[in-house]
């Protein structure tokens, strides 16, 4: 079967030349045209074989296909003497023919467009020779050629496949990125060494083990449904973010890009997943995120990151919550950045930061610094004026033991606060912001050291 697969196109081209021969009239045996030879065998000589070698040469160039370098005359000469030899020879061996098959693929005249003129050739062979078992001859000479033929187009064939297969392991062995292949239950059929390092195992180890068994537990059923889709679909490509459970304890984040291939036999669907490590990615990204949300002298919560509380706040309260702010301001500071300077006045602020944010420590509670001297307490739901006053108090209660200010000196802090309690269902961030500071000049008005609940012009909290 393999024979048939490869052999056929010269072999068959030569046959249906032979065939177009006898539907001409040039019988076998009749010889060449006009050779006037009554039917004596005529032998080809090496001047002849030249001759017809460079016409074989031409007509391969003139029909295209032809590979980078063509057999030379010299060489193609020499085949069609063996061949004509073969043809000839007592006792008979086919196998020159064998060799030229060969030779035929290792020049790469593979492609069918080469195979009218080679198999022209082929068959005026069979018309020169005279032999009454021509025939015979010429079908063994075929076969040989068309089994040397097939045999090295095999051999190309195979070595190509090998070398194909031994380039791949090359670059799955040693890709900078994962590689891995799982089975339709995702069970890992193959992973490279880079998957093994993401993971935190020994190459040999991760064959067998199931995908989800290495994700981190909340990050399982997310995977899981993408590649639930992915099947369902049974085409394109999905990315996937995710977290995977070392062995020693440590987390790594993990960028996959998985699409599904055909297995053995093109029957069951694999699961090819594309990945790299991001966790120094996800470190930064992170690290940038918490920058932007806090305060780079106190580390407290920032004026960016309290508007997003206070809107997430006000898009899940219920109708009947309510939500709290104290706005503290510290009393004449200026006038210690003025006698101390800045170094000193940051050196307050950031030990006021530490005192609020150290008794503050109510889960519904987040004390913020929104800029200059300026602290905030969010009082999340359920908050009533009560539980205002009493932020209000604790707040100013940290201020009543001096602060250190330069090498040895104490100073006696006081701030005022504005404080303000208002329903959180379709409330603005910037107005109860608003609403707070205005309490705040109040407060600053009363003298310092107080603190003021804000209300509206009917004498009622702000509503």
């Amino acid at each position: 079967m393999v024979v048939r697969r490869f052999m056929p196109s010269p072999t068959r081209r030569a046959v249906l030349s032979y065939a177009r021969c006898q539907r001409m009239g040039r019988g076998v045996g009749a010889g060449p045209r006009g050779s006037g030879d009554g039917g004596r065998s005529s032998r080809m000589d090496r001047r002849e074989a030249a001759d017809m070698a460079r016409d074989w040469s031409a007509a391969l160039v003139d029909c295209g296909g032809v590979p980078t370098a063509l057999p030379s005359a010299h060489r193609l000469t020499e085949w069609l003497v063996d061949l004509e030899a073969a043809m000839s020879a007592e006792p008979f061996d086919p196998s020159p023919a064998y060799r030229v098959g060969v030779e035929m693929v290792r020049w790469k005249l593979t492609d069918p467009a080469l195979m009218t003129p080679s198999a022209t050739v082929l068959a005026s062979l069979l018309e020169r020779s005279q032999r009454p078992d021509r025939t015979q001859r010429f079908g063994a000479l075929l076969g040989e050629l068309g089994r040397g033929y097939s045999a090295e187009l095999l051999k190309v064939h195979a070595d190509s496949q090998e070398i194909a297969d031994q380039r791949f392991r090359v670059v799955f062995d040693n890709a900078a990125v994962a590689i891995a292949l799982y089975d339709s239950n995702g069970i890992t059929l193959e992973a490279n060494p880079t998957t093994a390092r993401m993971v935190g195992m020994k190459p040999e180890e991760v064959p067998g083990v199931a995908g989800l068994d290495l994700m981190h537990p909340e990050d399982r059923d997310k995977l899981q449904q993408v590649v639930v889709d992915l099947y369902q679909r049974r085409h394109g490509t999905v990315h996937f973010e995710g977290r995977f459970c070392r062995p020693d304890g440590t987390v790594c984040w993990g960028a996959w890009t998985m699409t599904l291939v055909r297995g053995a036999g093109g029957r069951d669907l694999r699961l090819l997943a594309v990945g790299e490590d991001i966790t120094e990615r996800r470190a930064m990204e992170q690290k940038l995120w918490w920058q932007a949300r806090h305060d780079p002298l106190t580390g407290l919560p920032n004026r960016h990151c309290l508007l997003e509380q206070l809107e997430a706040i006000v898009a899940t309260a219920g109708p009947a919550d309510h939500i709290g702010l104290c706005f503290l301001d510290l009393d004449e500071f200026k006038l210690i950045n003025d006698r101390y300077g800045h170094r000193a006045g940051d050196s307050v602020l950031a030990e006021v930061g530490r005192r609020l944010d150290a008794k503050m420590t109510s889960p519904s509670v987040t004390v913020t610094r929104i800029g200059g001297d300026e602290f905030v307490a969010l009082l999340a739901p359920p908050c009533d004026e009560e539980t205002a006053h009493a932020a209000a108090e604790t707040m100013l209660a940290t201020l009543r033991e001096p602060v250190p200010v330069g090498p040895t000196d104490l100073l006696a802090m006081s701030a005022s606060i504005g404080a303000v309690v208002a329903p959180v269902a379709g409330a603005n961030a910037e107005k109860l912001l608003n609403d707070a500071d205005v309490g705040l000049y109040r407060a600053k008005a009363a003298g310092r050291g107080t603190w003021v609940l804000h209300r509206d012009e009917n004498g009622r909290a702000a509503e």
